[in-house]
């Protein structure tokens, strides 16, 4: 399973020039630029201002401070600004301070100093009411890094979870241990050991799930289709994700699977396309259904096989600073169809929608989940821990926010029960359509 190891990366300008430097950024998952608050970057950099030692001293050292004299008024500028916001960094410290008071003279057990540290700082994140804003402690961050490799030791499957119902489905099974267990695609994850599900975020689910090589985890599924809840034992294994799955269908079609914008997908689609290219492809069917989304960097690379020379994307910050982000010349440009669900999302939505804006391609499905909002990775102070942060909408070319709303397809095709893909056979007859025009 994997959901984003940290480094500085930027965005191309039109000339593809030097990238400029900026927090790792993502689209995340079913679901990148601005700059951290600066009282989080105190607040949660500087250990001594939130952890169980050392806020006495801040505070000690804040009465020491004579406070500005602003004769009872507001005052502007960037000295105004700075006092304010020295003001509500005492505040919170003197309400954690209150609070250890009383569990240093009054609580009955030992406890665990780093979990306190940890919880106030996921309680930050909490308290904004984004799902998609999160506080990753060290184990957190270690299994969050590792998941850029494309390798990891866990269970071998990719999942998503519904911000509205807290249900998180699996949409891959991959080679491994999963499958041998009997684990599909569209099962529900249920329980993890002692954890329910929906209680938990999925960031801690994941990192239960991952564990020590050849130890086993038990995992609760729920399916569907047969209304029972099935419990088994999955050997932790290296996992090696395979993101893009492809065959050369009949009449010269080829046909790629894109599971997720992340790792080395943007590599895995070009040798495809490649392979299929010596084969005789004569038009691509590229299957985004089920997408979750991902990494900026890697879509940013895929767009530069089905875009021509121009915008991809535009974020717009909270101060409403706008950074556009742009492909290089287009690789392939023979007939496209893309395939797109309700659980296209974020990364695939960004493609798809640059897709269907420049015309390069027509989308065949269902209309997609909506998700147009961008997270921000921050690596916090020592290098153990971070958090992901809602920095951004993103726009498609045309200037189309999708947040909320989905991108509709060109060709609207309900998926149907049975054992033949109504939607894919679709996508082939566009796809033939426009080969012999």
């Amino acid at each position: 399973m994997a959901d984003y190891n940290y480094n500085l990366n930027g965005y191309r300008n039109q000339n593809d020039g030097p990238y400029y430097e900026k927090p790792r950024s993502g689209f995340g998952r079913g679901v990148l630029v601005g700059v951290l608050c600066t009282l989080l970057v105190v607040f949660l950099a500087g250990a001594a201002f939130i952890g169980v030692q050392g806020v006495r001293e801040y505070l000690a050292t804040q009465e020491k401070e004579e406070p500005p004299k602003t004769g009872g008024r507001t005052m502007g500028g960037k000295d105004s600004d700075q006092t304010q916001e020295d003001e509500r960094i005492r505040k919170i410290a003197e309400k954690i301070a209150e609070l250890q008071d009383y569990i240093d003279r009054d609580y009955l057990f030992e406890y665990d100093e780093q979990a306190i540290l940890d919880n106030i700082c996921m309680g930050m994140m909490y308290g904004l009411g984004d799902p998609y804003s999160y506080y990753y402690n060290e184990e957190e961050y270690a299994s969050l890094q590792e998941s850029y490799t494309g390798e990891y030791y866990g269970i071998g499957v990719l999942v998503s979870e519904d911000p509205d119902t807290g249900d998180v489905k699996i949409l891959r099974v991959f080679e491994g241990p999963a499958r041998e267990a009997g684990i599909r695609k569209g099962d529900i994850l249920y329980r993890v050991e002692d954890l329910m599900v929906k209680e938990e975020d999925l960031n801690t689910v994941i990192a239960r799930i991952k564990g020590d090589e050849g130890t086993t985890v038990n995992v609760e599924i729920y399916r569907e289709e047969t209304d029972e809840y099935i419990s088994v034992d999955v050997e932790r294994r290296q996992v090696v994700t395979e993101d893009v799955e492809y065959e050369m269908l009949s009449g010269g079609i080829g046909y790629i699977l894109l599971d997720q914008f992340e790792g080395q997908a943007a590599d895995q689609l070009k040798a495809a396309i490649d392979d299929l290219e010596s084969q005789g492809m004569r038009g691509l069917v590229l299957d985004l259904r089920d997408n979750p989304g991902g990494d900026l960097d890697v879509m940013l690379d895929i767009a530069d096989i089905f875009l021509p020379r121009g915008v991809v994307l535009t974020m717009k910050d909270v101060n409403g600073r706008s950074v556009p982000y742009y492909s290089k010349e287009q690789q392939y440009t023979k007939p496209l169809v893309v395939l797109v669900n309700g659980d296209s999302a974020s990364a695939s939505e960004a493609l798809s929608g640059a897709i269907k804006d420049y015309e390069t391609g027509v989308l065949v499905g269902t209309q997609t989940f909506g998700k147009g909002i961008v997270q921000s990775i921050y690596t916090l102070k020592g290098g153990k821990t971070a958090i992901k942060l809602t920095t951004a909408h993103y726009f498609t070319p045309g200037g189309t926010c999708i947040h909320g709303t989905g991108i509709t397809p060109d060709v609207i095709v309900e998926k149907e029960e049975g054992e033949t893909d109504n939607q894919l056979t679709r996508a082939v007859e566009v796809l033939e359509e426009m080969m012999t025009q």
